[in-house]
């Protein structure tokens, strides 16, 4: 069992929170889509792992068919076999093999594993989408250029990283028996290495939720900025060797904040109820 504290950890328990009604319907309904989608996304991730262990696994030249591209009775009886194929290798029996399998799903679900459909590569491209956008925007209108060249150098470097930080994971999948023996050895450290993308892009999906759900861009722009979160100092160890020291963004000042006022805003609580409703349905 993972005890990291990781943002999918603490994604899915505010799902979980979400989804007995505490957060209003919208968030809710958005709760309980979430929480499938995450299943789902452990089911591929466990299906495409055992995939691997097919193709890494399976004497060269004894099925000229992908396993992918097979039929879906043969794929699970060349599973099957090279489950077993694998298991004294590992030093455990077949059941064991696909237990760890189950439990790498549930850390591999969002980074994927070879599909760029997953939770991960597609925050990337969301990311990258408003980026554009934001440019766009700002090419029109003079007035918003400092907040629009905040988000557009954040946006980069984040998206910079975080494909490093994601190709890292997908290395590890090219040894499929060496990632069954690490995970028994040290589940932890593995996890949090498969966790590094989502920390970089931690905050981001309000930021783009942001962008997307309000009409006057101006304003979206002036917020978009004050919720640009810190660089990880972890970072210029898990990159410096690729990419040089990473230097933190900018910190905004701390600022007195009156009575029911929102501190990134000036706008009152009331005035953001509505908002933020909207924001728990795109990003829970």
């Amino acid at each position: 069992m993972v005890r990291s504290v990781t943002p999918e950890v603490i994604r899915h328990t505010a799902r979980e929170v979400a989804a007995e009604g505490l957060a209003g319907r919208g968030a809710l309904s958005a709760a309980r889509s979430g929480l499938q989608d995450e299943q789902q996304a452990r089911l591929l991730a466990n299906f495409d792992l055992l995939l691997e262990v097919v193709r890494q696994v399976e004497p060269r030249g004894q099925n000229p068919i992908p396993p992918e591209q097979d039929r879906p009775a043969e794929v699970e009886r060349r599973a099957k076999r090279a489950v077993a194929l694998i298991a004294p290798n590992l030093r455990c029996s077949p059941e064991a093999v696909v237990e760890r399998l189950e439990q790498l799903a549930s850390i591999f679900a969002s980074v994927g594993v070879r599909r760029s459909s997953a939770r991960i590569p597609a925050a990337i491209a969301d990311i990258v989408q408003v980026r554009n956008e934001v440019m766009r925007f700002a090419e029109s209108c003079d007035d918003f250029g400092p907040n629009a060249d905040l988000i557009i150098h954040a946006a980069d470097l984040t998206t910079l990283m975080a494909k490093e930080t994601l190709a890292d994971t997908q290395t590890l999948i090219r040894d499929i028996s060496g990632l069954l023996n690490r995970w028994v050895v040290e589940p932890d450290v593995l996890a949090q290495v498969l966790a590094r993308p989502d920390w970089l892009l931690d905050g981001w999906d309000r930021i783009c939720a942001l962008w997307q759900i309000t009409p006057d861009k101006g304003a979206a722009l002036a917020e978009m900025a004050t919720l640009v979160p810190v660089v990880p100092r972890e970072v210029d160890a898990w990159l410096s060797q690729r990419l040089g020291p990473v230097v933190d963004l900018p910190i905004f000042r701390s600022r007195l904040v009156q009575s029911r006022e929102d501190w990134r805003t000036g706008e009152t609580v009331c005035d953001e109820i509505a908002r933020n409703e909207a924001l728990l349905e795109k990003t829970v």
